[in-house]
């Protein structure tokens, strides 16, 4: 590890023309993808400068790290890996300074530093911060099949014009910087701007400069689109992963260098020159130090090999402190590194290996273990500090309450561990935090009784998800002005109100997913259908509720007919009051369809996440829905005036909603406080704008 890390206490390594921050102070943590989580610090420099940064902190989860494991059998390498996040640091520069010479409306986030983040064993590349924003979806169509079929077979078009989509924008820019990441040698980079990938659309934000690439950092190998898998053939590297064509980069250089000097000033086209050579050679180093079955596995063969592995072994180690300077020094001068018992031991999974080989070779670890063991003082501050650190991750995860602490390893820390192990998030929580279970109660109480916390309920649900989409930048302020007007119109209160029950009954969700969960194994198990009547709990309770006011209001039944069919559906049966709002409150039921239909597309795993290419195809397929409410309203419009006007001489609801609800009041308002107390913490105190996470 010599010559690695620079006196510094933030853990920084080398690089050229890097910046040097002494202190790296962090502001909030902005997401996190497979491979790494993004946080916006404050960096301070060495002349007392405050620059805001993004960092990329490689931890990668649990299937990230098997599956690199699998395919090149060698630790996650931005993770630990010097040469490899030194790689990342020049690749970056190297296809910025492309970028801005070939497609000037584009732009990469340039790198500023690299460093070894001690508490989280892990590398972090610091790089520019980007104020941007993601793709705005579409405006609602609501006649997009007929607009198709019109086409189709009439040159007469009588719809409205399809409108603009700013994805297809996107799509074009992603294409022209793939086609050049490609020809000039960076094929690996190519992968995170492949239109093909579907989540690589959220690497690129939209600024007032043009589309910026904030991740150039794969998580997974290339291998979900086959051109990538012929590539990785030209190369002699299956399958890809952030890999380059050396000579094929140096002959584009050297073809395009007219156009480069043209678009470049001297200096930063003599950096071009020097960062691709660090490139090339940090990316053999990296390379190389892997086994690879697929990446030429004949070199395995060769003693050059051997010494490339032990060496990038021998530096995890001693970044990690598995092992110490002396045994360090032994392993590199000896020839042996595969049948070290140092290494044998890390063959065993997780902390169990790392634990005995740093009590094989490392003598201060020895001693701090010896201690550990004589020093009772000792012994319970060591002890304090794993739970300390255990129990800051259950925060972070919304496990336990922000203000629960843990003294000691006792019952109710191993109750700790066992719940985090086998429950969710929500169900911990709410077996071990008694406040929440009660204000939980208390709600769902209060959602049965309380028509105002039913009707204040459902805005704040509503209210929350427009300003999420005002925030992010998907709607406009004026868009987002009319739509908060609408929901505070008294006409809607009825369709708020049942909204809010219908959502009301997700907090019943942490005991109800482990019912479903093990009705759906029992019913595996036995094939008897009654194990699957939990997963019919929530469509009766539904539709319980939508019959209860229908007879309780004794409003027309055109009022309550479609939601009484969506309310029985699963997982989205609780859209059944967006749909029946769309024939008097079209603008506010496509928002609340829209914003659904974005959060299946974030939820669904592999392809999706914010602003990827299935989330906006989500949103998109909300068009087929409207078109279809509007299609079946001019169809069955003489009904529900048929119903309306039998329904309009009924008499007006007994006001015995308004007599349940007064014993309940003051607690409605208590719960009410709550819901909006977190609603305000839950928002970025930073005087920083939100930058979207763009993680691999």
């Amino acid at each position: 590890m010599p010559g690695d890390q620079c006196d510094s206490p933030v853990g920084l390594l080398s690089v050229d023309g890097g910046v040097e921050p002494r202190t790296i102070r962090p502001l909030r943590v902005l997401g996190a993808g497979r491979a790494a989580e993004a946080r916006l610090v404050a960096a301070t420099l060495a002349d007392g400068r405050e620059l805001v940064c993004v960092e990329k902190v490689f931890r990668p989860a649990l299937l990230t790290r098997a599956i690199y494991r699998v395919c090149f059998q060698s630790p996650f390498p931005y993770q630990f890996s010097a040469d490899a996040i030194r790689a990342c640091f020049y690749r970056r520069r190297v296809a910025a300074a492309i970028v801005r010479a070939v497609v000037p409306d584009a732009d990469v986030a340039m790198p500023l530093y690299v460093r070894w983040h001690a508490a989280h064993e892990a590398m972090v590349l610091g790089s520019e911060y980007i104020a941007g924003r993601g793709i705005v979806p579409a405006a609602t169509d609501s006649h997009m099949l007929r607009r198709w079929l019109v086409g189709k077979f009439s040159r007469r078009q009588r719809y409205p014009a399809k409108p603009h989509e700013e994805i297809a924008e996107l799509l074009d820019v992603m294409t022209r910087l793939e086609k050049l990441f490609r020809d000039c040698g960076l094929t690996g980079t190519g992968w995170q701007v492949c239109k093909r990938a579907i989540v690589s659309t959220a690497n690129l934000l939209h600024t007032p400069r043009g589309y910026v690439s904030v991740d150039l950092e794969s998580g997974i190998p290339a291998v979900l689109v086959p051109a990538y898998l012929l590539a990785g053939l030209g190369v002699g590297s299956l399958p890809l992963f952030d890999d380059l064509d050396a000579p094929r980069l140096r002959r584009w250089l050297t073809s395009h260098r007219a156009e480069l000097a043209e678009r470049l000033s001297a200096a930063d086209l003599d950096q071009l020159d020097g960062d691709v050579e660090r490139l090339i050679e940090h990316t053999r180093a990296w390379k190389e130090s892997e086994p690879a079955l697929g990446r030429r596995p004949w070199r395995l063969l060769g003693r050059s090999f051997r010494q490339s592995f032990k060496s990038r072994t021998i530096e995890i180690w001693q970044r990690r402190d598995i092992i110490d300077a002396t045994t360090a020094d032994r392993i590199r001068g000896g020839r042996r590194i595969f049948s070290r018992v140092v290494f044998l031991l890390g063959l065993i999974p997780a902390e169990s290996g790392r634990f005995l080989q740093r009590l094989w070779a490392n003598a201060p670890y020895r001693a701090k273990v010896g201690r550990f063991l004589r020093d009772a003082e000792y012994r319970r501050a060591k002890l304090q500090g794993m739970v300390d650190a255990d129990v800051d991750r259950w925060r972070e995860r919304d496990r336990i309450a922000p203000t629960q602490t843990v003294r000691g390893i006792g019952v109710v820390y191993l109750l700790h561990v066992l719940l985090a192990a086998i429950t969710p998030a929500a169900l911990h929580r709410w077996l071990v935090d008694g406040v929440h279970r009660r204000n939980v109660l208390a709600r769902i109480m209060l959602i049965c009784v309380s028509p105002r916390f039913q009707r204040e309920y459902g805005r704040h649900l509503i209210r929350s998800c427009i300003h999420a989409w005002e925030h992010s930048e998907r709607l406009a302020t004026g868009d987002a002005a009319r739509l908060r007007h609408e929901l505070d119109s008294g006409e809607i209160d009825e369709y708020v109100r049942c909204f809010g029950m219908h959502l009301g009954l997700k907090l019943l969700l942490p005991l109800l997913v482990p019912l479903k969960v093990g009705g759906i194994a029992a019913f595996v198990a036995s094939r008897n259908p009654l194990y699957l009547l939990p997963i019919l709990v929530a469509p009766a309770l539904r539709t319980a509720i939508t019959l209860w006011r229908m007879i309780a209001t004794r409003r027309p039944v055109a009022d309550f007919a479609d939601a009484l069919v969506v309310g029985t559906l699963p997982v989205v049966g609780s859209l059944a009051y967006p749909v029946q709002m769309y024939s008097k409150h079209r603008e506010l039921s496509c928002f609340l369809l829209r914003d659904s239909a974005a959060r299946l597309g974030r939820w669904l795993p592999i392809y999706g996440g914010r602003d990827s290419r299935l989330e906006i195809l989500a949103i998109k397929l909300v068009n087929l829905v409207a078109e279809a409410m509007e299609v079946g309203l001019s169809i069955t419009a003489p009904l529900r005036r048929l119903l309306s006007r039998a329904g309009s001489t009924a008499p007006a609801a007994p006001p015995l909603a308004r007599t349940l609800a007064g014993p309940w009041h003051r607690l409605a308002d208590e719960q009410l406080r709550l819901i909006s107390q977190d609603s305000a913490a839950s928002q970025p105190t930073s005087s920083v704008p939100e930058q979207r996470a763009k993680v691999a």
